[in-house]
């Protein structure tokens, strides 16, 4: 075999051998929802949010995609495309089920799984008997056939091969149709030339037009790019230097080291409203979700929002608070929120509500007040009882006396990059 190129010593490119696969599954909830149900298969599927035409699609079917319909678009959008578009809510436990279906299967091979989202995981294989026996490309010839014959034939994943999770995760977005890629020393250069700097994962739009702004405009001007020039782009010199080793293939870090930096949930109403007793009862489901989420990870916070989209077509209006102590609990975040609610403007209905937590911390995290009353810790125990209750029998299953009867409105969501676990991170 031959040594490292010219080029590749001149950039400084990682010249190990790939040990890193990010396997990710393709138009994973509308993929899904066909292998749940046969008649859905070979037909346009797209799964939005809410059963609205103004919700958001979260996924479509490879046969909707061939029409144009693409996640993001609004499903009056997706139905002007091809109005005979079928359109499903989401079912996020048969999603989790899917998911810890793919772990199970990659930890076969090692035991250095990191679940990155609900439909993405990555793993390490060094040091591994199949490293050696099969190969990186082996190993996921071999996931992708587990995939078929466990989780089934319409669930269909493409694979990346790399040096790092970030240059992997590059080389499985090179072709989404059940694909399976590696870039390294050899051809990262020729792969990069290929793309747009928006191609690469973290560069939207706006950092794109920053780059521009210092004479970046595609990968590989970013790749040959020094940290001093990367500074007049406005960029950090950590996180210059950060990008400077991760587009050259080498690992550092940033998938098992970013938090979430906020948890919130929104509705849009089916029909739009300026019943305050309609909207507090929304806000009230809102903020137990919010809070459910928080619980599962941990977490605390300190900043309360509240988002209202006025129809039809008559603006927004958004307020935030920051609290006395960060706060976990869906009674907290209501009480909160609904003093901020009040500030709407009562003569305008409401066609989307919001409620939201930032200004995050770990649960454990804060001072003690050693005079304050000892009631939240009891609190939180019991919300966690109910969380245990609703994890086994449903969300519905335990209610707070004032929503009983009322229809639920407000879906259980996975958002977007979130892995809709309470056990984020490296797999056990």
């Amino acid at each position: 075999m031959n040594g490292p190129s010219a080029e590749a010593i001149e950039l400084g490119l990682n010249t190990a051998d790939p040990a890193t696969l990010v396997i990710d599954l393709n138009c994973a909830f509308a993929s899904i929802e066909q292998q749940h149900e046969p008649a859905l298969r070979g037909r346009p599927l797209a799964i939005a949010a809410y059963a609205t035409d103004a919700a958001t699609i979260v996924s479509s079917s490879r046969e909707a995609r061939d029409l144009g319909i693409k996640t993001g678009m609004k499903v009056f959008e997706a139905k002007a495309l091809f109005p005979a578009v079928i359109v499903r809510e989401p079912n996020p436990p048969l999603y989790r089920d899917v998911s810890d279906k793919l772990i199970e299967i990659m930890e076969r091979h090692t035991p250095d799984v990191l679940r990155m989202s609900i439909d993405e995981a990555s793993m390490n294989l060094a040091g591994t008997p199949n490293l050696k026996k099969l190969g990186p490309e082996g190993v996921g010839r071999a996931i992708k056939a587990a995939i078929r014959q466990e989780i089934g034939e319409c669930v269909t994943a493409s694979v990346g091969v790399s040096t790092s999770i970030w240059m992997a995760k590059q080389a499985s977005n090179l072709d989404k149709r059940d694909g399976l890629q590696r870039i390294d020393h050899t051809n990262l250069v020729a792969v990069f030339e290929k793309l747009r700097l928006t191609d690469l994962s973290g560069i939207a739009e706006a950092t794109a037009r920053r780059l521009a702004r210092g004479g970046i405009l595609t990968p590989v001007q970013f790749l040959r790019a020094t940290t001093p020039r990367l500074r007049l782009a406005g960029m950090h010199e950590e996180v210059a230097k950060g990008w400077s080793m991760r587009l050259r293939g080498f690992e550092v870090g940033g998938f098992e080291t970013v938090r979430r930096k906020s948890y919130s949930h929104s509705h849009v109403l089916a029909r739009a409203t300026a019943s305050q007793r309609e909207l507090e009862e929304l806000l009230m489901r809102l903020s137990d979700m919010v809070g459910r989420r928080l619980r599962a990870a941990n977490r605390r916070g300190t900043i309360v929002s509240v988002g209202v989209v006025y129809r039809p077509d008559a603006g927004h209006f958004s307020r935030q608070a920051k609290q006395p102590q960060p706060v976990a609990t869906g009674d907290e975040i209501y009480q909160a929120a609904l003093a901020l609610l009040a500030a709407r403007d009562p003569r305008l209905t409401v066609g989307t509500l919001g409620v939201g937590l930032s200004g995050l911390t770990e649960g454990d995290a804060g001072q003690l007040d050693l005079f304050g009353e000892p009631a939240a810790p009891r609190k939180e125990r019991l919300e966690a009882a109910v969380d245990a209750i609703r994890d086994r029998f449903g969300e519905d299953a335990v209610q707070r006396s004032r929503l009983l009867g009322r229809a639920r409105v407000v879906r259980d969501r996975i958002a977007f990059g979130n892995t809709g676990h309470p056990d984020e991170g490296r797999t056990k």
